[in-house]
């Protein structure tokens, strides 16, 4: 199969929503765990939810490393039905149920993730009708180069933080002055 630029922007971005999405849920896995109890699964909320969170790693490894293989991309498919079937139960809810997607967002789960399946399959079918044909170390490099996107996405917003907590001279000293210092133990 040769591969088309519909195949490696449907894998591409296939690869860097799950990275996100994965990376976040590491982060604020807490959250997930709470979605999954909410649905009506709290005996095996957390263990889903590392499942989820190991199965979206694995789709995004193996996107990367295999981009020709197609178990990733039914795995893709898989995750894409098990959102949209949450997005279902959670209409079926007597209460708005916060959506764990991206970590800890406060978007509520429902016909957003219902009406995003189509995509999740669409981005998924490109990719298998023309898959890339990259090497392993250019999916790597490109790995690479997408975790460094995302980690100065993450500085640029804690420089922001700092700014305004620096703005804030209760909060965080000046360090020229004298009481800033702290003493050695």
């Amino acid at each position: 199969m040769t591969s088309s630029v519909a195949g490696v922007v449907g894998q591409g971005a296939l690869i860097a929503i799950f990275l996100v999405a994965a990376l976040s849920k590491v982060l604020t896995n807490r959250a997930l765990t709470q979605t999954i109890s909410k649905l009506g699964f709290s005996a095996i909320a957390r263990p889903v939810a590392l499942i989820v969170i190991g199965a979206e790693l694995l789709a995004v490894t193996a996107m990367t490393i295999m981009p020709s293989a197609t178990w990733p991309r039914a795995l893709v498919a898989l995750l894409a039905l098990s959102f949209a079937g949450a997005g279902i139960l959670a209409l079926g809810a007597e209460e708005k149920i916060k959506c764990g997607c991206f970590g800890g967002g406060g978007a509520a789960l429902g016909w957003r993730q219902v009406l995003y399946l189509p995509l999740w399959l669409g981005l998924a079918a490109a990719a298998e009708f023309a898959p890339p044909s990259w090497s392993v170390d250019e999916g790597l490099a490109g790995l690479a180069a997408l975790l460094l996107a995302l980690v100065a996405w993450k500085l640029l917003a804690e420089v922001r933080l700092w700014r305004v907590l620096r703005s804030d001279r209760m909060v965080v000293p000046n360090p020229t002055q004298e009481d800033a210092e702290v003493p050695a133990a």
